[in-house]
Formats: structure tokens, sequence, C-alpha cells
């Protein structure tokens, strides 16, 4: 069964009686992608559901995750296991330079799990989340670091970090330079199909400090989680094939359990590809791909990425590319040839 079939049988325990767990985890990993001003906090989940669907909520310009996550809350709202779980300290972001979003779900008077929104329909989060392979750190990346500073405390409620795609990656950096004298709060840290670590990070003392906190799930099929360097704690099958398996609601659930798979020989060989490309070129190299590659986007004035879905603008891409830069092309090109998208 999926993520939603699971949650509307299996959500008659409170967490006092049933504890925490990795699907817990993709619940509440896919409710950090709800636009949370949209209601008053804090709040119970089952008062933002009253409260959210209440709005005219256009679903025309949103993006899948957030799609998904409305239509969970649907689901958890009601139940017994969710319903009364407040939620509070929600913080957003958009500009040209940094898509971020964190919020707080209060489990228990001891235990609370920070989400961290993944990318959404904003170009400007996917061109943050190129810039990964090559910059720390990156707006976003302090952003995070600076919500958890802010919300855990040695004297407080114990803290699981999470989050989907990038945030997952997020929750990752937020775990390993949170200040050492909260660090003992964190107890998990779950990145949902979430891009790893550049080498500098991920041969760090840092990342070995919390490696044994650290769940990394992908499914089947990965790109996203499968992005520079990581560890692989849980592969899980999925109901979809390709970039499709990157939902969360595709992920397979047995007797309680996401049910175990095998990385797939094209992510391995993806992720190999990724990463040798990186190795061998330069960070300005890497910044002036990103740097045109979405400067063509910006000209073609798409800000979102349901624009590309209309024909129209996405021939104005294709002959903004073919003006790009010579040596940006070649680069942009040559990376496509080398993780066989091309």
């Amino acid at each position: 069964m999926n993520l939603f079939q699971y949650v509307s049988k299996n959500s008659d325990k409170k967490f006092c009686e049933k504890k925490f767990d990795d699907i817990d985890n993709m619940v509440f990993s896919s409710l950090s992608y709800l636009d949370f001003s949209k209601v008053s906090l804090p709040s119970t989940l089952s008062e933002i559901g009253k409260e959210y669907f209440k709005k005219d909520l256009s679903w025309k310009n949103m993006g899948c995750s957030r799609r998904e996550a409305i239509l969970l809350l649907k689901i958890v709202m009601k139940k017994k296991r969710y319903k009364d779980i407040m939620v509070s300290d929600y913080v957003y972001q958009s500009s040209d330079d940094i898509q971020f979003g964190a919020v707080t779900f209060h489990l228990s008077k001891r235990l609370k799990y920070i989400g961290f929104e993944g990318t959404d329909e904003q170009v400007s989060g996917w061109k943050e989340d190129f810039r990964l392979a090559y910059l720390f750190p990156v707006p976003a990346h302090r952003e995070a670091i600076k919500y958890v500073n802010q919300h855990v405390s040695v004297f407080g409620s114990d803290v699981i970090l999470g989050g989907h795609s990038k945030g997952g990656h997020l929750a990752l950096i937020a775990g390993m330079y949170i200040q050492r004298i909260k660090q003992f709060k964190i107890k998990k840290i779950y990145s949902n199909d979430g891009p790893g670590l550049r080498k500098q990070e991920f041969e760090s003392k840092r990342y070995q400090n919390i490696i044994q906190k650290y769940v990394h799930i992908v499914p089947e099929y990965s790109v996203v989680g499968t992005l520079f360097r990581n560890h692989y704690h849980k592969v899980i099958k999925s109901s979809k094939h390709n970039l499709h398996c990157h939902s969360m609601s595709t992920w397979q659930i047995e007797q309680e359990e996401l049910v175990l798979g095998i990385l797939s020989m094209k992510s391995r060989d993806f992720r190999d590809s990724m990463i040798s490309w990186l190795d061998t070129h330069t960070e300005g190299e890497k910044d002036m791909i990103v740097d045109h590659c979405f400067g063509v986007l910006e000209e073609s004035h798409i800000s979102k990425t349901v624009h590309l879905r209309k024909i129209e603008n996405v021939v104005k891409v294709f002959f903004r590319f073919q003006k790009m830069n010579e040596k940006a092309k070649k680069l942009t090109i040559d990376l496509c040839h080398s993780i066989g998208v091309l």
C-alpha cells in the first residue's frame, strides 16, 4: 500500500502508545510542504485542516509535493495519531537567491519534529539546489542552521530533523552544524531522497559526529537522492519508475514497514558519473553552467517550474539556449552526456 492508504488504515494509536517510526517521518516530511501562512499558528493539525479547507485553494500553480501534502492533511486531520499534534514556528522565504521553509510539529511534551520543505515550484529554489554541488553554505543552509539553533534547547524537547528532497539535505546540514552543546538533543536526522554532500563536508568530522543518527531513505530508482556523496541506509520499493519514484506517495509499505528494495543500476551509474564530473571540473565552470542555464530561464520569464508545461515556453528556452555563451553551452552538453541525459 502507499502512504495515503497506510495512514488511512493505521493511525489509531497516539505516540504514547506506538513509537515514532520511519513512516511518521514521511508524514511530517510531506506536511512540511504546506503553506502554513494561510492559517493561525500555533494550532493542531485538526484545527489547521478545518481552517485550510475553508480557503479557496488554487491547484493550478502548485507543485506535486504541495498537492500531495494537502491531500495528506485531509487524512491526518481526522486521525487519532495526528489530529492533536500542535504545529508552530513556520517560516518561509523565497527570492532570487533562496527558497527555504521550515516548521515544527510537537509530537509530545518530550519530542518534536522539525521539518524542512523541499524544493517547490520556484525556479530560484532549483537554482539554489544546483549550487549545492559546489558552494557551501548557500543561503538555505544558513537559514536551516539558524532555525535549529533558535528552536532546539538544551533543556527542551528531544528533536527529530527531517525533510524530503532538498529538505532532507537541509535537515542533514542543520544536524551537522547545530551548536555542539545542543547536538545531543537531536535523536534522528531523516533525509527522504535528499541530495548528499560535497566531498569536503562528506569527509568532515561534523558528518562523522552525526552519522549514527542519520537515516537516508531512497527509492530504487533515485536521481535526487544519489546526487553528490551520501550513505544509503534504506532503499525502498516504489510503485512507479524513473523520476516518478521521487514522490514519497509511491513508496511501498507492508505490515507497518517500508518494503526494502535494491538501488537500480541506472541510479548507481548516474551517481558515479555525476561525482566523477564534479571532481574533474572547477567551481568556476560549475558556476558558469548554473548562471547561464538559469539566466536562460529568467530571460524567458520562467519563475516557476509549472511554466515549463507550456510548449511555447519550452520553445523560448530552447532558442535562448542556442544563443548561450559557447563555453557554457559546451560544458552543459558535456554534463548531459556524462550523466546519460543526452
